[in-house]
């Protein structure tokens, strides 16, 4: 897969790292699961994301993510951080950042005091920044 426009490499990861939980609970649901743990593995590995955000439909064929559909939502374009802000997206509260600091998200620990973790690598726990 090329280049986009709309988004690179770096965006396109906190974008996965993101909407990863989402994409495994749809996975689980669908029965594609061995599909979807084979590109997080090949993205672990140091694989483009921006690859995979267009496998999984998170990204258009232009690169600009797309809209984000629940049950019953017609769809919600900004349902995660914009990843082309000036500042680092905020997915929660706090001030945690990528455990292997190959991504910029930032999040905070949860309502219950939880630390945030990371989807991509196996949850592991995200480091304070």
């Amino acid at each position: 897969m090329g280049d986009f426009e709309g988004l690179d490499e770096a965006a396109a990861l906190v974008l996965w790292c993101a909407r990863l939980p989402d994409l495994r609970a749809q996975a689980a649901a669908g029965r594609w699961t061995d599909r979807l743990e084979r590109t997080v593995a090949r993205v672990r590995e140091h694989g483009r994301a921006l690859d995979a955000c267009v496998k999984f439909g998170l990204v258009d064929a232009g690169g600009q993510p797309t809209p984000i559909r629940g049950p019953g939502d017609a769809g919600v374009t900004r349902g995660y951080p914009d990843p082309h802000s000036g500042r680092p997206p905020m997915t929660g509260r706090g001030d945690y950042r990528c455990p292997r600091r190959l991504c910029s998200r930032q999040d905070r620990r949860d309502d219950e005091g939880r630390p945030p973790v990371c989807a991509l690598f196996d949850d592991e726990p995200m480091r304070p920044r």
